[in-house]
């Protein structure tokens, strides 16, 4: 969950990826349900709280289970044709790098694709744990500014981050934040780095960062971040 500078909660539903504003009815619920780990305990826990017949509280809580447990992901992008022309290019653009950086796209494209795969067969949580970049735990003071230090790293983490990038930036699906933090977290898996997620603006609009021993890669300035919810319902 996330809260929102408007005061809404913004659910992040892991299996399916998708975000669900709630109200304060619903954020209730979804707080209960994380807190007694059971359906009736929480019916029976908002039924006290609102005063109101037990009956009545078990139909809102099934309806909030029902609407969260209904969710399936699309796991579908939109993705760029590449002309001919811009194969080419892109093959001539890697034979002009140094053989070292050459080396090092041509192991990015294998992380690339391994991110790609992952976003279409299992959740957001599993592939992060998988690239070696966990989902981070717990809140800390949101990134004021993107904060890149790649001059910290050792020379192939340097030339691999780079690679990634390149790699990205001319990839066929869309060059998103997600895609790039999970690659850099790869990257950087010896710096045991964490992937950050959170709300830009009003919580219209989401960002995915890594954190690691201080430092942050692809930050930007967020309103918010998502902090881990357990119960049923999530």
């Amino acid at each position: 969950m996330a809260a929102a500078p408007t005061g809404d909660r913004i659910l992040l539903h892991l299996p399916s990826g998708t975000y669900l504003k709630l109200d304060r009815s619903a954020s209730a619920i979804v707080d209960l349900l994380a807190e007694h780990d059971d359906v009736s305990r929480a019916a029976a826990a908002l039924a006290a709280r609102c005063s109101i017949p037990v009956d009545r509280a078990q139909a809102d809580v099934a309806t909030v289970v029902d609407a969260l447990g209904g969710l399936r992901a699309t796991r579908t992008s939109p993705m760029r044709r590449p002309a001919l022309t811009g194969v080419w290019d892109t093959l001539r653009q890697w034979w002009a790098l140094p053989l070292r950086l050459q080396v090092a796209v041509a192991e990015a494209v294998v992380v690339v694709v391994a991110v790609e795969v992952g976003l279409r067969t299992t959740d957001v949580g599993t592939l992060a744990q998988r690239m070696q970049v966990p989902l981070a735990s717990g809140m800390a003071d949101p990134p004021e500014d993107d904060a890149d230090d790649i001059s910290v790293l050792t020379p192939g983490e340097q030339r691999m981050y780079w690679a990634t990038g390149w790699v990205l930036n001319r990839w066929v699906f869309p060059d998103t934040c997600l895609r790039r933090a999970l690659a850099a977290g790869f990257v950087l898996r010896r710096n045991h780095p964490v992937l950050q997620l959170g709300l830009v603006g009003d919580g219209e609009t989401t960002h995915a960062w890594v954190e690691a021993k201080g430092m942050t890669f692809n930050a930007t300035e967020v309103t918010g971040r998502f902090v881990a919810s357990t119960g049923p319902a999530a």
